[in-house]
């Protein structure tokens, strides 16, 4: 018998979407050891679901001009402070802007969260930063 990978159904309307037993019954068993972060991209139309121990962190970077020197330069800084980020967008473009947004758990951070900031500000391209504790939703 074959694992299963995924869980599909299709809606006719937002107002007609739940989330199947199936799906809540693999999530309840990650939750049994973890928090969930969910997090709906617009950009990928998707919804993703991921187990979290510990306080959860949205960094957003607006980015002028976009170059793939840029791109490694931020890397290269949130390696810094940071051992992995969750989840990120990539770069996305919004009209002429260009966007990054990741989300990072604070048991996996290397300098203090209000350390960020500074720590990116030295990329000059880096034209705003946005740093949101995730609350939970209860």
């Amino acid at each position: 018998m074959l694992e299963q990978l995924t869980f599909s159904s299709i809606h006719d309307s937002t107002s007609n979407i739940t989330i199947s037993d199936e799906i809540l019954n693999a999530l309840s068993e990650v939750s049994k050891n973890s928090d969930i972060l969910s997090i709906y991209s617009t950009n990928a139309r998707a919804i993703y679901f991921f187990p979290v121990s510990s306080d959860v962190y949205k960094l957003s970077i607006q980015i002028f001009p976009l170059t793939p020197e840029i791109v490694a330069k931020i890397m290269t800084k949130i390696a810094e402070f940071s051992t992995k980020v969750v989840y990120s967008t990539g770069l996305c473009l919004v009209e002429n802007r260009c966007f990054w947004e990741g989300f990072l758990q604070e048991k996996d951070l290397i300098k203090p969260i209000n350390n960020i900031e500074e720590i990116l500000q030295s990329i000059a391209e880096i034209k705003g930063i946005k740093i949101d504790q995730v609350h939970n939703s209860n």
